[in-house]
């Protein structure tokens, strides 16, 4: 790896930590640049401002590689796959990033919608190995020929309905294991109903 890209993502944990602890508008570059080893130079000639660090923090978190080897598998079931996402999906929300964060993120959100825009951007709201295992499980034949950007939005919104939003907006406490399988089982029956081929 080059100096360059090491220093990069120095600066991207850095942010990380900093932004975690601070929010946006309290964070402080100089402490990002101390925290990384690096100066505010370098920061800048990555990050062309402290808004575009902040996306590109958030875009690091989600694009963990959780969602690696995650590819269409036509031995197996449509829901057993499924079920294998999401579960990877809950260990990404709850352990990787952290419902702290999160909350941070859309807090941040709120206060400044022009972050929003840069993030959607930025990620353009589409999980690519979702989409691609999407294709495939079209392909086979075992779903249905439908619009797979709504269909991943569905999927989505039904995992964020159960795992996310109660526990952001209404504290509602986290599910136990034994609930995440059984909130995920119905997520999956819902999905396949909805989209599996005749």
């Amino acid at each position: 790896m080059k100096l360059s890209e090491q220093k990069r993502l120095a600066l991207i944990d850095a942010a990380i930590e900093e932004f975690t602890q601070f929010g946006f508008h309290a964070a402080n570059m100089d402490r990002v640049c101390e925290r990384a080893g690096t100066s505010k130079r370098t920061l800048y000639r990555h990050f062309v401002s402290k808004e575009r660090l902040f996306v590109e923090v958030i875009d690091a978190l989600v694009a963990q590689p959780h969602d690696s080897g995650f590819v269409y598998q036509p031995q197996h079931s449509i829901g057993e796959q499924l079920h294998h996402y999401l579960s990877m999906k809950i260990e990404v929300l709850y352990q990787q990033i952290g419902l702290n964060v999160i909350r941070m993120i859309i807090g941040e959100f709120i206060r400044d919608p022009s972050l929003t825009q840069q993030y959607l951007s930025l990620m353009g709201a589409k999980d690519p190995a979702l989409s691609a295992w999407l294709d495939a499980a079209i392909q086979d034949k075992k779903l249905i020929d439908k619009d797979t950007t709504q269909m991943a939005r569905t999927l989505m919104n039904l995992f964020h309905g159960q795992f996310l939003w109660p526990q952001l907006l209404a504290a509602v406490e986290l599910p136990d294991a034994k609930q995440q399988q059984q909130i995920i089982d119905e997520i999956v029956r819902v999905f396949v109903m909805s989209y599996a081929a005749p």
